[in-house]
């Protein structure tokens, strides 16, 4: 019983609270909801390739990719069902032009458990340490295993769970595939939020 509370506690971020919304250099509005720009942070993001792993300075306002930011766990239990679905949506999506980003903000977690997860997992998209959880804060993060998809300029225009069901048998909607095909193909997003599990 112990054990099953604190796998669920860490799917929830300490402190939490979603951003204000602000603006960018530029005057932009940014925040945290649907259709408003993403909050600018800088960090340093890690990809890993087998064994080889680099390290680049990562500007959420300086990509012009559609990005898929992740806010992930390596104790959470939904972020582990979801890894198998998150990387075959990343081999279907990425040669299409779209980024995944890893954020894993919980403080427990050294980096070294962080990056064991991140390959174990087979994640070929970014990871960010966000130690202490900033950045999950900024982007108004409840829980891990949530996402936020934003097209190239930016704009939040997805959140919320990669589909409707923790256990994949169980899945009817697939919020995140539907939302990358219709973002793709110019189409309106159908879908915009939805419930994210714990």
């Amino acid at each position: 019983m112990l054990k099953r509370a604190l796998l669920l506690l860490c799917c929830a971020l300490l402190g939490g609270g979603v951003a204000a919304a602000g603006a960018d250099t530029d005057g932009v509005p940014t925040g945290t909801g649907i259709g408003q720009r993403i909050p600018r942070f800088t960090a340093q993001a890690v990809s890993v390739s087998g064994d080889t792993q680099q390290t680049e300075a990562f500007d959420s306002h300086t990509t012009t990719r559609l990005t898929t930011y992740v806010i992930a766990g390596t104790r959470c239990p939904a972020t582990a069902a979801y890894a198998e679905r998150l990387t075959r949506l990343e081999r279907l999506y990425g040669p299409q032009g779209v980024d995944f980003v890893y954020i894993y903000p919980n403080r427990d977690d050294s980096r070294e458990a962080k990056l064991g997860f991140h390959k174990e997992k087979r994640f070929t998209g970014r990871l960010i340490d966000d130690q202490g959880a900033p950045i999950a804060r900024l982007l108004g993060a409840q829980r891990t295993s949530e996402l936020l998809l934003v097209d190239k300029a930016g704009t939040i225009v997805y959140r919320g769970a990669v589909d409707d069901s923790r256990e994949e048998a169980g899945v009817q909607k697939r919020y995140l595939q539907s939302a990358l095909d219709e973002l793709l193909g110019g189409k309106r997003i159908t879908t915009a939020s939805s419930q994210v599990f714990a």
